[in-house]
C-alpha cells in the first residue's frame, strides 16, 4: 500500500501545472488564462487513462461507498469559490464545472439517485427538473434558478479497491460521483438531497482540464480528476458491497461513535489486506 501512495504522490506532482495561464503576458485581463499550444499539448499528454484490467487479474476487489463532506478543511478545494460569478475560469468550484458541462450536454452519463449501479439513467429533461426551478411572476417566466456551489454540502463517491495480481499491489478504482445539495423545490431551501449519479470515467478528462486551487503554491496546482483519483481528500465510509443487499452501516450500527468505527474497521480491513497477503 505504502508503494502504491508514493507512486501516486510521484505521478501527482510531476505534472507542469498552469496555475493562471498567461496571466504576466496578458495584454487585456480577457487573455487572463488563455493557453498557448504549447500549454494545452503538455496537459494532454499529462491525462492518463486507466489501465485495462483483466477481470483474472483482480485477486481480491470489494466496492466501497464513501462521503465526502465540505464542511471538512481537507475538502475545501472541492467547495470553493462558492461564488460562481466571480472568476471566469481560472478558479472554479467542482461543481461549478459539473454543472456547466451539464448544461451545455458535455456530461451525459448521469443516473437516477435512486440506483447507485447505474442501472436508472437520466435525460437532459430529467437534470434540468433537479437543479433548476422555473417561476412565473404575472405570467411572465422568469429564468430559471440553478443550483450554485454554495448549495452543494457533500459528494458521494463509488469506487473499487482491488488487488491486481500481475501488479503484485491494492490499487483503488473511481467509478461514480453524486453532488448532494439544497433541494430547489422545497419551500425552506434548507434541506439537502442526493442530487445524481455521474459515471466517473465518462467525466474524467472533463475535470482534467480544470485546476484546484493551491494555496501554498498558486503555481503548482493540480486538476480535479488527479485530486480525486489519487484521494486527496477526507472522507468516511457509509457502505459497501454485502451478502445483505449491500445495506448501508446505519442500517446495523447506531448513529455517531458506532458508525465511525465501523466505517473506519472496514477501512483498515481494506489497506492491511495488502500486508496480509505478503505475510502469507
Amino acid at each position: 500500500m505504502k508503494k502504491y501512495i508514493i507512486i501516486l504522490s510521484i505521478v501527482v506532482f510531476a505534472f507542469d501545472s498552469h496555475a493562471q495561464s498567461n496571466i504576466l503576458n496578458a495584454v487585456s485581463p480577457e487573455e487572463i488564462g488563455i493557453q498557448n499550444l504549447d500549454q494545452i499539448q503538455s496537459d494532454q499528454d499529462s491525462f492518463l487513462d486507466y489501465d485495462y484490467i483483466d477481470d483474472r487479474d483482480i485477486l481480491w476487489s470489494r466496492i466501497v461507498y464513501e462521503k465526502i463532506d465540505l464542511n471538512e478543511r481537507l475538502n475545501f478545494p472541492l467547495l470553493f469559490p462558492i461564488n460562481d460569478e466571480t472568476y471566469e475560469r481560472n478558479r472554479k468550484s467542482l461543481w461549478r464545472v459539473l454543472k456547466e458541462n451539464i448544461l451545455n450536454k458535455n456530461i451525459t452519463k448521469l443516473y437516477f439517485n435512486r440506483n447507485d449501479n447505474f442501472k436508472d439513467p437520466m435525460t437532459f429533461k430529467d437534470i434540468m427538473e433537479v437543479i433548476s426551478l422555473s417561476e412565473e411572476i404575472n405570467g411572465v417566466a422568469m429564468e430559471p434558478e440553478v443550483i450554485k456551489s454554495i448549495d452543494i454540502s457533500a459528494y458521494r463517491i463509488k469506487g473499487m479497491w482491488y488487488f491486481d495480481k500481475r501488479q503484485g499491489e491494492m490499487r483503488y478504482r473511481l467509478l461514480g460521483i453524486m453532488p448532494i445539495g439544497k433541494n430547489i423545490k422545497d419551500d425552506d431551501g434548507k434541506n439537502n438531497t442526493d442530487l445524481f449519479w455521474i459515471w466517473y470515467p465518462s467525466i474524467r478528462k472533463i475535470l482534467h482540464k480544470e485546476l484546484v486551487f493551491n494555496d501554498q503554491n498558486n503555481a503548482n496546482r493540480i486538476s480535479f480528476d488527479q485530486l480525486l483519483v489519487s484521494r486527496r481528500f477526507s472522507s468516511y465510509i457509509y457502505k459497501t458491497d454485502n451478502i445483505y443487499g449491500d445495506r448501508a452501516i446505519k442500517d446495523y450500527k447506531n448513529p455517531g461513535l458506532e458508525s465511525i468505527l465501523e466505517s473506519e474497521r472496514i477501512k483498515k480491513e481494506i489497506l492491511d489486506f495488502e500486508q496480509d497477503m505478503w505475510n502469507r
